[in-house]
């Protein structure tokens, strides 16, 4: 396709989940004119609703809650003992940590709570506890450190996706560590579709007067069967537009305090993650493209073209994610798509080793516990987070990457992912300002 249109802008971004946006957002604070080019949601529509910075490596199962290190505390002693993980490798970036995480509170403002010095305790919905540096507001009531009484667990009868009582069961052995007591109701909401799917039950509770009676239900159930309850835990519905503040609702009608538990996948919390980054670049005035990325050989500076459009921008960050965002593809071997950057594996037994040439089936071994080179895969950066060639140099001066395309951390699973993207994103829109 021949481009129509021309888009200059100081900065581009590639890749629209967290550490692209926040990537764009911190360039356009510093006054920059910012492009975004994005294919499709990733990764963080996929989230749970809870932003994992680092867990507490010491901490032991039995141990009480609250003893407990905190989120930043946490990700220096991580950065000390893995020297492959992205908190690592941005050096002294690392104490930039409080001020990124502050940054995308306010830039998502009011989707996520504020950032405390302690993790958050916060239920999945198979009765697990997650530390989370902050979670968005529709389940900060339940954070089990900071409810003061009973918690009621209420499912939707009818919801299939939610076992009200397999989460009791879970979150009540956590009493004895500092969580409250646990009680188990179930609320009935005529009309409710049992095979509606959790994002169209989210959507069905956001209409005037939807949310009121679910509250209403509510109340008429802990007055039968939970009298006294402080909070009360619902399913991961509760709407899919931050602006629709569904949990307010139902907690006003309910009269109690209301959340809702973390989120498998499909996740309607990821989902509303989405939907507030792009309504938050679209006020900021980032130019957003949909499309994928034609850059063969281009660097910085260079003409790229998506869709129907020409950008020309002087720094780019790359931000494109792993698997599920196609920043690396697997034919036969891994591979950078954007720019055929060396893939490296940073932990395990081929940390440092290049993986461009390895076929992907070597990168995994069998037991389950131990570090998956395949699932650390990235490319490797230096403290300004610009991509390093084979030799260790940065492959241009004005090229940067973030979240998880950045290597060295299993991203879904190890706790970091959205602090990663977060820190990563906010670090290497600033060092794109810079330069740009």
């Amino acid at each position: 396709m021949t481009p129509s249109r021309t888009v200059r802008a100081d900065v581009l971004v590639v890749g629209g989940g967290m550490a692209g946006a926040m990537a764009a957002l911190s360039a356009r604070a510093a006054g920059c004119e910012v492009a975004l080019v994005r294919r499709a949601p990733g990764a963080t529509a996929l989230s749970s609703g809870a932003v994992g910075v680092a867990p507490d490596l010491s901490a032991l199962p039995g141990d009480p809650l609250s003893w407990r290190r905190g989120p930043v505390e946490s990700a220096r002693r991580l950065a000390r003992q893995r020297p492959g993980h992205p908190y690592a490798a941005v050096g002294e970036g690392l104490v930039l940590l409080p001020d990124a995480l502050d940054f995308a509170v306010r830039a998502l403002d009011p989707l996520l709570a504020p950032v405390l010095e302690r993790p958050r305790f916060l239920a999945t919905p198979t009765g697990e506890v997650v530390a989370a540096a902050t979670c968005q507001r529709a389940a900060e009531p339940g954070d089990l450190l900071a409810v003061a009484g009973p918690l009621a667990v209420a499912g939707l009868r009818g919801h299939l996706a939610f076992d009200a009582a397999l989460v009791a069961d879970g979150l009540a052995r956590h009493a004895g560590r500092g969580g409250p007591e646990v009680r188990e109701l179930e609320v009935d909401l005529p009309g409710l579709d049992p095979w509606a799917r959790p994002h169209e039950l989210a959507r069905a509770l956001e209409p005037p007067g939807e949310a009121e009676r679910l509250g209403e239900r509510l109340r008429a159930a802990l007055a039968n069967g939970a009298r006294g309850a402080a909070a009360v835990l619902l399913p991961p519905v509760l709407g899919l537009s931050p602006a629709a503040r569904v949990a307010e609702r139902v907690a006003a009608a309910a009269g109690v305090p209301v959340a809702e538990t973390l989120s498998d996948v499909p996740s309607v919390p990821g989902l509303r993650l989405q939907a507030a980054l792009e309504a938050r670049l679209a006020r900021a005035g980032v130019a957003v493209l949909a499309g994928e990325l034609r850059a063969p050989g281009g660097a910085p500076g260079d003409r790229v073209e998506v869709g129907d459009a020409a950008i020309l921008a002087g720094s780019w960050v790359l931000a494109t994610g792993r698997f599920l965002g196609g920043g690396l593809a697997r034919h036969g071997v891994l591979a950078e798509r954007a720019m055929g950057l060396p893939v490296e594996a940073a932990e395990g037994r081929d940390s440092g080793v290049h993986l461009a040439a390895r076929p992907a089936t070597s990168l995994t071994v069998r037991d389950r516990r131990a570090p998956q080179p395949l699932l650390s895969a990235g490319v490797r950066v230096d403290p300004s987070l610009r991509p390093l060639d084979g030799r260790g140099r940065p492959v241009h001066p004005r090229l940067f990457a973030a979240g998880a395309l950045v290597g060295g951390h299993e991203h879904a699973s190890d706790g970091t992912g959205l602090g990663v993207a977060i820190l990563t994103g906010w670090l290497a829109g600033r060092a794109a300002a810079a330069r740009g």
